[in-house]
């Protein structure tokens, strides 16, 4: 739905935000985070030309596409947090959408990923295998090849599995990553690079506690 909706739009989102679970959370380019209580929020940004495009007719059309997301999923499952456009000398003119996702799953299916948030054992039940090679990750970089078999025998390590390019945030301290896909760019931010056209595309891993 995702990449439908916005590689015709071309917009994205990013900002500051405050979500209905209190949870704050800034970002000045596309970032997905994945709150504490396991809640997802999206953030985008992309530039805005309003010589293609009208802005409420772009508003419309978000609105339209998440009610129909919501109508098939439960409410709750998806909602519309902020949609403005801004404008300035330095960046022109940007569009800025913010989106509340009930849970992991409902942001791989409106969005069209391949996307996990959760424990390792909930991974390994969805059938995501470990067989990578992977990088530590001390005080927001990254250190050096590991060998995972420990860090999965804790039962506080989460994961996120991602196929997408944008950057992941997470609530907790980043232990480990997937090599050759991910930037570590600080302790609880990771870039993800995810080329959509490539078949043999890999999803990133991140392991935070």
């Amino acid at each position: 739905m995702r990449r439908k909706l916005y590689a015709t739009l071309l917009i994205f989102a990013a900002a500051g935000m405050t979500t209905s679970c209190g949870t704050s959370f800034e970002a000045d380019e596309s970032t997905v985070y994945i709150t504490k209580d396991g809640n997802v929020i999206g953030a985008d940004i992309e530039d805005f030309n309003k010589e293609y495009y009208d802005e409420e007719e772009l508003k419309a059309y978000i609105t339209e596409s998440i009610e129909n997301y919501v109508e098939s999923n439960g409410d709750g499952s998806l909602e519309l947090r902020k949609f403005q456009t801004e404008s300035s000398e330095e960046d022109g003119v940007t569009a800025q959408l913010y989106l509340d996702y009930a849970t992991y799953i409902d942001y791989a299916l409106f969005n069209d990923v391949t996307f996990f948030a959760g424990t390792v054992s909930e991974a390994q039940q969805e059938e995501y295998a470990f067989d990578r090679n992977f990088l530590k990750v001390e005080e927001g970089a990254a250190a050096g090849s590991m060998d995972i078999e420990e860090l999965l025998k804790d039962e506080k390590i989460k994961v996120v599995i991602i196929a997408d390019e944008t950057v992941v945030q997470v609530d907790g301290d980043i232990r480990c990553v997937s090599e050759g896909n991910t930037e570590v760019s600080g302790k609880n931010t990771v870039r993800v690079h995810y080329d959509v056209e490539d078949t043999e595309a890999q999803p990133a891993y991140i392991f935070y506690k």
